[in-house]
């Protein structure tokens, strides 16, 4: 199993004062300090490597103003309330659970992209039917199962 390896406030205030410092994708999780810090950033924000983020982080990144890439498995309700308030394209395909109520409130986001491959759900009908990218057409078979 490989080691977690945190991205901390300080690792994020060196990435501002010098992106090419730091490969942002290689983290796993981050501190909500440096979600703080990043928020900051007007350009891409990489984060695909994070495999959690808390819903503080969360609602730090939501101020980002540039695009945001992330690759987490799964979101928490008010992590997804929060990020679809961003205003800058976000990236969320690694995905693979969702609650009805996190994709009602993704739903909302301007400019979102998802692997929807893995939501042949309820959650997966909502985002498709807001109108984000996915791979069906509406007469394809939803399970309305979690």
């Amino acid at each position: 199993m490989s080691e977690e390896k945190v991205l901390t406030k300080k690792i994020a205030e060196q990435f501002l004062a010098d992106e090419d410092s730091v490969d942002l994708r290689e983290f796993t999780a981050i501190e909500d300090e440096a979600a703080e810090s990043l928020s900051k950033h007007e350009g891409w924000l990489y984060l695909s490597g994070l495999t959690s983020l808390s819903d503080a982080a969360a609602e730090s990144l939501s101020q980002h103003t540039g695009p945001l890439i992330l690759r987490l498995t799964e979101l928490s309700d008010a992590a997804a309330e929060s990020l679809s308030k961003h205003e800058g394209g976000l990236g969320l395909d690694g995905l693979t659970s969702l609650s009805d109520a996190a994709a009602e409130s993704l739903g909302k986001c301007r400019d979102v992209s998802f692997d929807l491959d893995h939501f042949l759900t309820s959650a997966g009908k909502i985002l498709w039917q807001a109108g984000h990218w996915g791979h069906w057409d509406e007469e394809d078979d939803w399970d309305d199962e979690d």
